[in-house]
C-alpha cells in the first residue's frame, strides 16, 4: 500500500508547487494505526481494515492534483511521474521484500516458500492482488501468515497509476467535463463493486476495477478543486468556519463509526465503505478546523503519516512469521513488541533509504535504472523459486522427503468435480461423483476432509467389491440448512445431496468433516442431516470423527521446525504441536450426539492416536507422512484410515 503519496511536491523545473498540509500526513496517521492494531489484535478495531481504503482516498486526491495542474500548464510529462513513482515506492519496496524472503529461506517449508515466491514475482510486476485471487481471500485464517499478503494493495495502486494518467491525458482537451467524466468512472466501478461483491466476495476485494471508485472520489475531489481554481487550503466545501466544523467532525465520527461499528463479516467493500471513504474526503475537502488543528496536524500524527508507508510494509511480514513461529498464538507481548519494532524499522527505511532515493534531481536516471533492475531481480527470484517448488534442496537430506507441497495428495482428489471450491455451486458436480451405478454402494459426504478420504475408499472399493461415490464442498460440513458466512453455497450443495442419495440409495453414507463448528450447528445439523436420510432410505450411516490435527502451519511445517530444534526427525508418534486436547474434546461432543441419534460413530483419532502421541509417519522406517497440512490426510494416510474405518462396519469389512 502507497501510505506515503508525495505530500509536498515542488517540481522546480515547472515551478509547479503543490501546497504543503500536515492535516493530511495526520490523516495518514489515522488510517495506518488501525490497519496495524487490527493486524496486531482484531478485536481490538475490528474495522481497522478500512484503513487502507482511507489511502485510497488520499492517493486519488494528492496524484491526480499534482498531474491535473500539470496538464493545465502543459508541462506533464508521463516518464517523469513514472520516473518519481519509481523513486518513491521501489525503495522501501525492495528492502522490505528481500529481507521477508531471506527470512523464508532459512524457516519455511518448500510449500510456503513456492507461495511466497509466486507473491514476490507477482509483488515485483505489481499484480499481487491477481496472484491472491487464485490463493487465499483477505479475511481467511490463512491469510493470516502470508508475509506479503499487504502488497495487494500497492498493487491495485499502481494498476490506477499506470491507467489513470493516461485517461486525464485524453481528456485534458475536455477540462470542463473532467469532473463529470470521473463521476461516471467512479458510479461505474461503485455499481460494478455492489454487483459482483455478494456474488464474488474476494473477486470484489482484490479487483481493480471494484476498488477504483475509492481512488476516484479523490480524484474527482482533486479535479473539483481544480477547476474551481481554488487553494489547496481553502477548498469550496469551506467557505465558512461552522459549515467546515460540522463537516469535519461529521467525517471523522464516520471514519471512527466504520472502524469499530463494522468487522470482518461486514460484507466489504461495498454500501459500508461509503463511511470511511466519504469521511476521509471531508477531511481532505475541509482545513483549518478543531479536528485539522488538534487531532489531524498534532506531533505525533504527522510523524507517523511521514513513516506511513515503511510502516504498512513493515508490520505485516513480521506479525506472519511470529504467527508462523509461535503456532499457540502470538503472546500480546510479542506482538506489541513487533508494532515497535515495525515503527523503529520504518523509521529507519524513511531516513536512510527513501528520503536519500527520492529527493534530489541529481543522479535521477541511475537512481531510477538501479531501482528498476532491483525489482527486476526480486521478481527474477522470486519467479525461480516458484518454479523450483520451493527450492526443496535448501532442506536438509534427511528430512527432504517429507517436504510435502499437497500436489502429492492433491492429484488423487477431484478438485472442481467432485469436491466443489469456494466458488461453485452444487451444479457443478461432475457425474462420475455417483460413480458408476454399482452397488454397495459406499458415498462420503463432508468437506475437504471428506474428499481427502475419498482415495482410501476408493483404494479398497476394487479389493472388497463396492463402489464409491463423493460429494464434498469446501469448508462445508455435510449439516443441511447450516449457512457459513464465507461459503455460500454450502446450504444448496447439502440440499442438493440429500436429494441426490434418495435417488442413488447408497449402501452406507460417511459423513466426515472436520467438525470445527459450534456446538449448536453441529447438533442442530446432525439432526436434520441423519432424519433426513433415514427418509430416503439409508439404513446405514456412520459419523467419522475428525482425525488428529497439528498446530501452526501443520504437520511438514512442525516436521521441519522440530528438526531445526533438535536435529533429529520427528518421531512416528507424537504429540508435538498437537492439537489432541481440542480433538478429544470434539470428539466426545460428536461420540455423545451419535449415540442420540443412533447412528455408527468410529473415531479417527483413536485410529491413528494412543497415549504415546498421534501417528504423523506411517509406513516402511515411518517413511510417509499421515497428513501434508493441519490434517487433510495424505493418500497413504487416507488408504491407513479408510482401512480400519471399513473395518469397523459390517458388511464392509475384510
Amino acid at each position: 500500500m502507497n501510505f506515503a503519496q508525495p505530500n509536498l511536491a515542488f517540481d522546480k523545473a515547472r515551478a509547479m508547487p503543490l501546497a504543503y498540509r500536515q492535516d493530511i500526513d495526520g490523516l495518514r496517521a489515522v488510517a495506518v494505526l488501525p490497519v496495524l492494531l487490527y493486524h496486531a489484535f482484531p478485536a481490538t478495531v475490528p474495522g481497522g481494515f478500512y484503513g487502507v481504503d482511507i489511502f485510497f482516498v488520499i492517493s486519488g486526491y494528492l496524484i491526480t492534483g499534482i498531474i491535473h495542474k500539470q496538464l493545465l500548464s502543459s508541462t506533464f510529462s508521463i516518464a517523469d511521474f513514472y520516473s518519481r513513482r519509481i523513486r518513491r515506492i521501489f525503495p522501501a519496496l525492495i528492502t522490505v521484500v528481500l529481507i521477508t524472503f531471506l527470512i523464508a529461506w532459512f524457516v519455511l517449508p518448500p510449500r510456503e516458500l513456492k507461495s511466497l515466491g509466486t507473491n514476490i514475482a507477482g509483488g515485483a510486476v505489481f499484480i499481487q492482488n491477481f496472484i491472491l485471487l487464485g490463493q487465499v481471500g483477505y479475511f481467511d485464517l490463512a491469510a493470516e501468515k502470508k508475509p506479503l499478503l499487504h502488497l495487494w494493495s500497492l498493487a491495485i495502486e499502481e494498476q490506477y497509476y499506470i491507467v489513470w494518467p493516461l485517461i486525464l491525458m485524453l481528456i485534458g482537451s475536455w477540462r470542463r467535463r473532467s469532473l463529470a467524466i470521473t463521476a461516471a468512472l467512479a458510479a461505474a466501478s461503485f455499481i460494478a463493486c455492489l454487483i459482483v461483491q455478494p456474488r464474488a466476495p474476494d473477486y470484489a476485494f482484490y479487483l481493480p476495477v471494484t476498488r477504483a471508485w475509492e481512488l476516484l472520489v479523490g480524484s474527482g475531489l482533486a479535479l473539483w478543486v481544480g477547476e474551481r481554481g481554488a487553494d489547496d487550503r481553502a477548498l469550496p466545501l469551506a467557505d465558512r468556519r461552522l459549515v467546515r466544523e460540522f463537516i469535519a467532525w461529521a467525517a471523522m465520527l464516520a471514519i471512527v463509526v466504520a472502524f469499530w461499528r463494522y468487522g470482518r463479516t461486514t460484507p466489504h467493500p461495498g454500501v459500508h465503505t461509503l463511511l470511511p471513504v466519504l469521511g476521509a474526503a471531508g477531511l481532505i475537502a475541509t482545513s483549518g478546523t478543531l479536528v485539522h488543528r488538534y487531532i489531524l496536524s498534532s506531533m505525533p500524527a504527522v510523524f507517523v503519516g511521514l513513516i506511513s508507508y515503511p510502516l504498512y510494509l513493515w508490520h505485516y511480514p513480521l506479525m506472519a512469521y511470529a504467527r508462523i513461529q509461535f503456532v499457540d498464538g502470538v503472546a500480546p507481548a510479542v506482538m506489541w513488541s513487533i508494532v515497535i519494532a515495525s515503527s523503529v524499522l520504518a523509521w529507519l527505511t524513511y531516513r536512510y533509504i527513501e528520503q536519500p532515493m527520492r529527493f534530489g534531481r541529481s543522479w535521477v536516471p541511475f537512481k531510477v535504472g538501479g531501482l528498476v533492475c532491483g525489482m527486476a531481480a526480486l521478481g527474477v527470484v522470486g519467479l525461480f523459486v516458484d518454479r523450483a517448488d520451493g527450492v526443496p534442496s535448501r532442506i536438509p537430506e534427511s528430512i527432504r522427503g517429507f517436504m510435502l507441497t499437497g500436489e502429492e495428495t492433491s492429484v488423487h482428489w477431484r478438485r472442481g468435480k467432485c469436491l466443489l471450491l469456494p466458488d461453485q455451486s452444487a451444479a457443478d458436480f461432475a457425474a462420475e461423483c455417483a460413480g458408476d451405478g454399482r452397488h454397495p454402494l459406499v458415498v462420503v459426504w463432508g468437506d475437504s476432509f471428506g474428499s481427502s478420504l475419498y482415495p482410501g475408499l476408493a483404494h479398497f472399493g476394487a479389493e472388497r467389491g463396492f463402489d464409491v461415490a463423493e460429494f464434498t464442498a469446501s469448508a462445508c460440513p455435510p449439516l443441511l440448512d447450516y449457512v457459513h458466512p464465507d461459503r455460500r453455497h454450502c446450504r444448496g450443495a447439502n440440499d442438493f445431496v440429500a436429494e441426490r442419495l434418495a435417488v442413488l440409495k447408497p449402501d452406507l453414507v460417511i459423513l466426515y468433516s472436520t467438525w470445527s463448528y459450534s456446538a449448536e450447528d453441529l447438533r442442530k445439523g446432525l439432526q436434520l442431516t441423519v432424519g433426513r436420510l433415514r427418509e430416503t432410505g439409508v439404513s446405514r450411516i456412520v459419523l467419522l470423527g475428525p482425525p488428529p490435527t497439528w498446530l501452526g502451519d501443520g504437520l511438514v511445517s512442525n516436521l521441519l521446525d522440530y528438526y531445526f530444534q533438535t536435529y533429529s526427525v520427528l518421531p512416528a508418534r507424537t504429540f508435538y504441536r498437537s492439537n489432541d486436547n481440542w480433538t478429544r474434546a470434539l470428539e466426545e461432543f460428536l461420540e455423545g450426539q451419535t449415540r442420540t441419534l443412533g447412528i455408527q460413530y468410529i473415531s479417527a483419532r483413536r485410529i491413528m492416536c494412543n497415549n504415546d502421541g498421534c501417528l504423523a509417519r506411517i509406513g516402511k522406517d515411518g517413511a510417509e507422512l499421515t497428513s501434508y497440512d493441519i490434517g487433510h490426510l495424505t493418500y497413504p494416510g487416507s488408504i491407513f484410515v479408510a482401512r480400519q474405518a471399513l473395518d469397523a462396519v459390517p458388511g464392509f469389512d475384510k
